[in-house]
């Protein structure tokens, strides 16, 4: 069991709109805070499989807790080829195609996190998050 402190400010995506109204050096160092809390999950060779903005607690101005390891897995394990996890505009191309979950894998899905710092909208939410959905993203149509 893991145990850490309460994140009394909720999640990303519950507070979108501060974060958009932050000046760019705020949103660097969270954005900072963010990816050192996912390299330290990389560096223990294990891949976060679920990494979205519903998942990155915030605390405070200083810390954010990156959340729901339950999909956590070794860098090494293989799932069954039809085991997909995660929130499809998070998801990485490749896991949409059946691919295995990589440390690439949650990159792309920090990537999707730095495209709502930058635009104040989560990815694709324009769009119903379905097959259709699955499906541009893996042809790279957008």
């Amino acid at each position: 069991m893991v145990v850490i402190d309460y994140a009394n400010r909720g999640n990303l995506r519950k507070n979108l709109t501060k974060v958009v109204k932050s000046d760019w050096n705020q949103k660097l160092f969270m954005l900072y805070r963010i990816i050192s809390g996912l390299i330290e999950i990389h560096e223990q060779n294990l891949v976060h499989c679920d990494f979205h903005d519903g998942n990155i607690l915030n605390h405070d101005e200083d810390q954010v807790f990156i959340s729901d390891l339950g999909l956590c897995r070794p860098i090494k394990t293989f799932m069954k080829k039809d085991d997909i996890y995660g929130v499809i505009p998070f998801l990485a191309p490749e896991i949409l195609r059946g691919k295995q979950y990589t440390p690439a894998s949650d990159i792309y899905s920090f990537s999707m996190i730095m495209w709502e710092f930058t635009s104040g909208v989560p990815p694709f939410n324009d769009r119903a998050h379905d097959l259709q959905l699955s499906l541009s993203i893996c042809k790279g149509n957008y």
